[in-house]
């Protein structure tokens, strides 16, 4: 399994989604490096990161992958934070493995299933990389992304494979993690980009989570605006408890 690690401190898990690698977390790597041991997988099938065994597609996959991972890093505890696939295989991790997560961030994502499997895995079985890429990178950021965040956003998504890419689909939209975090014991931050179109806000919050909501930014807020993304996450882990870290 391929992962970028920077700094030392508390580990701080940073998990991509769908479209991208741990390419996409650069700046917030470099950013959260100055206090925390950052960890930003490649994901199963994503990035350089090896496919999974022939099994059926599943979230669980991915968390007992991320288990894995941890374990070989000497990681017992972290903050886990995931944005889209990621915050659903966050989610699952939690739920699977709940002593590994000392808090949560789950940015622009849902608890699981898709409207949108059969067009997915049309276009990765019909398109190249980089066409899928063209045609739905510029849908994850705001109408007024910069343009050389455009084309990186292109350029990190056409790196896809198609069977990492199918696989990913197909778990999430088997998967259904509702009641997962009705019942959570550590402290919750939900992030959302104000103007996502992908990823629409949850009608019912877990009780107690902190919301964030990011201006001028999309489905990729951390991307489009990493300087409030990096403010969001910060004031929320310094108001933790320290016995949390």
């Amino acid at each position: 399994m391929h992962y970028e690690i920077a700094g030392s401190g508390f580990p701080l898990v940073l998990l991509h989604g769908i479209g991208s690698n741990a390419r996409s977390w650069h700046r917030q790597i470099a950013a959260f490096a100055a206090g925390f041991r950052v960890i930003a997988w490649d994901a199963p099938g994503f990035g350089k990161s090896p496919d999974l065994p022939p099994q059926e597609p599943s979230i669980r996959a991915f968390a007992l992958s991320l288990r894995e991972l941890l374990d070989s890093a000497g990681v017992k505890s972290a903050v886990v934070l995931g944005h889209s696939l990621g915050g659903i295989i966050a989610q699952q991790f939690y739920g699977d493995y709940p002593e590994y997560v000392a808090a949560l961030i789950l940015a622009d994502t849902t608890q699981g299933g898709s409207a949108n499997l059969s067009e997915r895995l049309r276009m990765i079985r019909t398109m190249t990389p980089r066409a899928l890429a063209e045609q739905r990178g510029p849908k994850l950021l705001s109408p007024q992304a910069a343009p050389e965040l455009v084309q990186e956003t292109i350029d990190i998504m056409s790196q896809v494979r198609r069977p990492g890419y199918e696989f990913a689909a197909i778990a999430m939209a088997n998967s259904d993690l509702k009641g997962i975090l009705d019942h959570i014991r550590i402290p919750l931050l939900m992030i959302w980009g104000a103007n996502d179109t992908i990823t629409p806000r949850w009608e019912r919050w877990p009780d107690g989570a902190a919301l964030e909501i990011i201006p001028d930014a999309g489905h990729l807020c951390y991307a489009e605006q990493p300087d409030l993304f990096y403010q969001a996450v910060i004031r929320f882990l310094q108001g933790m408890p320290r016995s949390n870290l």
